[in-house]
């Protein structure tokens, strides 16, 4: 049984549950979008079955459109050639739908921004808009979550996670990208006080299904393992990466499946997203002396398939691919950074790329039954590569150039538009191309 708190009386919350199932939001809640949100459509950083970029492009890309974006560094959102995108402008944080056409903005909604300002002069929104069926959820820097309707902006309802339980902003603010698992919208809000480490709201309404555990917040974002897991039943779990903890959760009850210690205390950050491996094992990684750790789930808990070293992302997602995982190793503020493959079972480095910056990996799975999946790679120096995705080193099918800009967003791509921003400059810019 759902444990919730609702206004709703129980006839009409009833029908609500149904009509969301009948709508398909609970088996897929991405089903019509191709980039719907944090890392694509499963949230693992590949791009939508089919997606097919050109063989060849100009060594300098042009955007076929731009608007200003503000402060901040959430990525996009893309459903049906429109795009939401999310930022802070003056004393707003501001959401928009445009045309990925052409730019045109369709509806505006602001919100009011509170967030003071941590380590980073940016004061903009974190987290990536996540579109569930026909509305946004998006989460502040300040840990307000807010839902609207996808077609005209109205909003729905807001609740200021943050202040209501009592948790601090952290090091950079609120920067974990909310789960939306059926009609449950998990969110990590960093509450000790109140057990308030994790919390469940409603999509429906915003109302609190149910909080659990005293762990601070991270920047890494919460997935949903598979079903038949650890558990036993065919019921999904929801990885939710803390600031010193991984926990599996029933995202139903809130009930802690398994944990497993990750992180360590200081100076550090979670914020790179964990991801499932071909073997259904999870695999997280994070910089700053942690590196990376290969996790087995199993009827009984988890298992430590390996810790090492080999790959340590300071908040670039890596992409698995088969066997072989593709990474950005080493931080952005200061020390060497390269790109690597890696065979995680065994901490192999298969290959590496020297010379490279911070980069954002998007998968293009492999067309046909002799075709090869790519990997497009961003820089946040805004270069952009195409190459194959596999044991044969980093031979890029081509390399571009996007203009003059710091590229710490996530990417977004639907179809051959690839949507960027820039970030930390009187300029920024969000910016679509033609790959």
């Amino acid at each position: 049984m759902w444990r919730c708190v609702s206004n709703a009386p129980g006839a009409a919350w009833g029908m609500c549950l149904l009509t969301l199932f009948v709508c398909g939001l609970w088996a897929n809640p991405q089903l019509r979008a191709d980039w719907p949100g944090l890392l694509g459509p499963r949230r693992d950083g590949h791009a939508v079955p089919g997606t097919m970029l050109a063989d060849k492009v100009p060594k300098e890309l042009k955007p076929t459109w731009q608007i200003p974006a503000g402060q901040g560094y959430a990525g996009a959102a893309i459903r049906d050639r429109q795009a939401v995108l999310y930022q802070r402008d003056g004393n707003e944080d501001v959401l928009r739908l445009v045309d990925l056409n052409g730019g045109k903005v369709r509806w505006r909604t602001a919100f009011p921004a509170t967030y003071r300002q941590g380590i980073d002069e940016d004061k903009g929104p974190r987290s990536v808009p996540q579109i569930v069926g026909d509305w946004v959820v998006v989460h502040s820097a300040s840990g307000s979550v807010h839902c609207v309707a996808l077609a005209d902006g109205k909003i729905r309802w807001s609740r200021d996670l943050r202040k209501e339980y009592g948790a601090d902003d952290g090091y950079f603010g609120a920067g974990n990208t909310p789960l939306v698992a059926g009609v449950v919208v998990i969110v990590n809000v960093g509450a000790k006080k109140k057990n308030a480490g994790i919390v469940a709201i409603s999509l429906l309404d915003g109302s609190t299904f149910w909080t659990a555990t005293d762990a601070d917040a991270g920047y890494a974002s919460p997935i949903l393992y598979p079903s038949s897991d650890s558990a036993g039943d065919d019921s999904q779990t929801a990885i939710v990466p803390t600031r010193l903890t991984t926990y599996g959760i029933d995202p139903k009850t809130g009930q802690v499946r398994w944990e497993f210690p990750f992180g360590q205390r200081g100076p550090t950050v979670n914020a790179a997203t964990p991801i499932i491996l071909k073997q259904g094992r999870i695999l997280q990684t994070a910089s700053y002396g942690i590196g990376y750790v290969n996790v087995a789930v199993g009827k009984d808990g988890i298992e430590i398939v390996r810790k090492g070293d080999e790959i340590a992302s300071q908040y670039a997602t890596p992409v698995a691919v088969d066997t072989l995982v593709f990474a950005s190793d080493g931080r952005e503020d200061g020390g060497f950074s390269t790109y690597k493959c890696l065979q995680p079972d065994t901490g192999k480095i298969v290959w590496e790329q020297i010379g490279m910056p911070i980069c954002h990996t998007i998968a293009i799975e492999a067309q046909g039954s002799e075709g090869k999946a790519s990997l497009l790679v961003v820089g946040i120096d805004g270069r952009v590569w195409l190459t194959p995705a596999t044991d044969q080193g980093f031979k890029p099918l081509w390399q571009t150039q996007l203009p003059m800009g710091k590229y710490r967003a996530l990417p977004a791509l639907s179809g051959n538009k690839l949507l960027v921003r820039t970030s930390l400059s009187p300029d920024a810019q969000w910016m679509c191309f033609d790959l």
